[in-house]
């Protein structure tokens, strides 16, 4: 399995990084089909929609404040597993809802 990072923004976005790909999703169920291709062991290799201008390096201070939950694919195999998410910001809920994870919504 290739490694790799998903970054929620918390402005709606959602970055997939690995090692030689990089790309920012506005649709974040569209991410979810991509990490589920690279969780079944499938590579970026000739994936179009490399932009690696948009490559973000850990910021703790940024990460600290709000602005980005980061998960490396161990983080995401694992909340997989557990099959369910507390209620977060929608890109993720929408993110893990689309791998099948049931997320318990604040009412």
């Amino acid at each position: 399995m290739e490694k790799f990072e998903i970054i929620f923004d918390n402005g709606g976005g959602t970055t997939l990084q690995c090692a030689k790909f990089t790309h920012c999703y506005d649709n974040p169920e569209q991410a979810a089909v991509d990490v589920r291709a690279l969780l079944d062991g499938e590579s970026t290799d000739g994936w179009d929609g490399n932009n690696e201008e948009d490559r973000m390096e850990y910021d703790h201070d940024t990460v600290r404040n709000g602005g980005y939950r980061w998960m490396d694919q161990d983080e995401v195999k694992s909340i997989i597993a557990a099959g369910s998410l507390a209620d977060n910001w929608g890109n993720m809920s929408d993110f893990f809802i689309a791998l099948g994870v049931k997320v318990d919504k604040d009412d």
